[in-house]
């Protein structure tokens, strides 16, 4: 078993996620995965800036399949020359597609930002999408696949890419289950599209509580098996990141810096500013800020994320447009510091709230039999370990800080 870079949230804007790819191969990683629509683009788009020029090139693997943000313009523009074009409908903001014309759309542009010529493999990116939208339509489902490869094998005679594959989150999905994705019903598609000498990946969740690649459901075979029996190369995705009953779970641990003992003392103490603006401007008396619902819910939450998702959403979604329209100016460094200062204290309280979540969940592994009662090294690294054992290819953990690639640098 290998790590790969998961490519997921990365930006070309931030030098912190370039310093980590960058890191990351020159430690050796061999396989980056990515998407086009990651970041609207920006991360292909990073990937491709930090590939220019290297000698040893890494594996590379994008995927479509999700019409979202600025690739809503191109839909509409292909759909306006292509009316029979396929897709599913999910609103103004979102949109999917395995159509040839869309993919081929979709190829064109991340060989453009990546900047190369072929892609290592290129994946159909969650085509159960249609099913969300058309539950119980599997025949149809398994057709569009057919038609998706036909097209893929073309573009494998073509050279534009090396091979091709699936990255489902219904892999692990029970068989019967409306929207699942059924690997022997995707090998059936391959062999009618005429593709099996290209289909060569197929991605999935794996994670201590996503578990369902290890369900016997292939004749006493699991997912995971029934796969190399094919043929094909298996990647995990989210390994760190599983989703349960109350909420995300990071599998693993931080170093948190030093935390203020009383949190809403320190929140009032840097949001003082905000009260001189409130009270210099108010129309009357009887106008408190700190009554505000807005305000009420950010005093009481800040320090209790379990992500920095949740964090970021918190402040740049709501509180920082508030500061924004408060002032109805802009800040000075100075005059803005007190909120920044919040933001990255509430960033360090999350670290804390994950990393207590995760030796929780940790310790219930071990007495599980999950995870091993001794187990050596950071808590990500015992993950990824007991990972190993399931007979996994390549494990992708998104590293956007240099200290993840660090942790990680032994499985590259």
């Amino acid at each position: 078993m290998r790590v790969g870079f998961g490519g997921y949230r990365i930006s070309v804007k931030s030098s912190e996620h370039r310093r980590a790819l960058e890191m990351a191969l020159d430690l050796g990683c061999s396989l980056i995965d990515t998407s086009a629509n990651y970041t609207d683009g920006e991360s292909e788009r990073l990937i491709g800036e930090v590939l220019k020029g290297r000698k040893n090139r890494p594996l590379v693997i994008s995927k479509a399949g999700y019409i979202q943000g600025q690739n809503i313009q191109h839909f509409k523009d292909l759909l306006a020359k292509n009316p029979s074009l396929e897709y599913v409908d999910f609103g103004e903001d979102l949109k999917h597609s395995i159509d040839p014309v869309f993919l081929k759309d979709q190829l064109d542009r991340s060989l453009e930002r990546l900047g190369i010529e072929a892609l290592d493999s290129l994946l159909l990116h969650n085509p159960e999408y249609f099913l969300k939208k058309n539950p119980g339509q599997k025949d149809e489902y398994y057709s569009r696949i057919t038609r998706a490869f036909e097209y893929l094998q073309s573009e494998v005679k073509r050279g534009r890419i090396k091979s091709f594959g699936v990255s489902s989150n219904t892999f692990i999905s029970p068989r019967e289950d409306e929207d699942a994705t059924d690997l022997d019903k995707v090998w059936e598609a391959a062999q009618k599209g005429n593709g099996t000498e290209g289909f060569k990946y197929i991605q999935f969740p794996l994670n201590l509580v996503e578990m369902g690649a290890l369900e016997r459901q292939y004749a006493g075979e699991n997912l995971i098996e029934r796969a190399k029996e094919l043929g094909l190369t298996t990647m995990a995705n989210r390994p760190l990141n599983a989703f349960t009953s109350s909420g995300l779970l990071r599998l693993a641990t931080y170093t948190v810096e030093s935390l203020p003992s009383d949190v809403d003392a320190y929140f009032m103490e840097k949001a003082k500013p905000l009260f001189d603006e409130w009270n210099e401007h108010r129309e009357s008396e009887d106008d408190k800020l700190d009554e505000l619902p807005l305000f009420e819910q950010i005093r009481k939450i800040w320090s209790q994320q379990a992500s920095a998702d949740a964090v970021q959403q918190i402040f740049f979604g709501h509180f920082f447009p508030f500061i924004a329209r408060l002032f109805a100016r802009d800040l000075s460094a100075a005059e803005s510091q007190p909120f920044y200062d919040l933001y990255e204290t509430s960033l360090e309280f999350a670290k804390k709230n994950m990393s207590e979540r995760a030796r929780s969940f940790a310790q219930q592994a071990r007495q599980s039999g999950l995870l091993s009662v001794d187990g050596e090294g950071s808590l990500s690294q015992e993950v990824l370990n007991r990972y190993a054992q399931t007979g996994i290819d390549v494990v992708l953990v998104g590293m956007r800080q240099p200290e993840y690639v660090e942790d990680l640098k032994n499985f590259f």
